[in-house]
């Protein structure tokens, strides 16, 4: 089961404030006690970071300097207003 949940994300560096989507669920083979998954949908002017090689890192960015607002990895602590 997964649900859509919107999150204010603001930057403590230059205080862009964003709202954004998203999913936060458990799958089907999941136990009780189990973290959730967490996946953004809708990130407006959030950037998504990039690993060396391109690809997603899971996390959303600063657009103006950069810093991390948002990680979908379990025990990262996010900037939410």
């Amino acid at each position: 089961m997964a649900y859509l949940q919107p999150a204010n994300l603001r930057c403590p560096n230059c205080g862009f404030v964003q709202q954004i989507s998203t999913v936060v669920g458990v799958g089907p083979g999941s136990q009780k006690g189990d973290t959730p998954y967490r996946t953004y949908r809708s990130i407006g002017d959030c950037v998504e970071g990039k690993r060396d090689d391109g690809n997603k890192d899971g996390t959303l960015r600063c657009p103006h300097d950069d810093t991390v607002l948002w990680s979908n990895v379990a025990g990262k602590k996010a900037q939410h207003t």
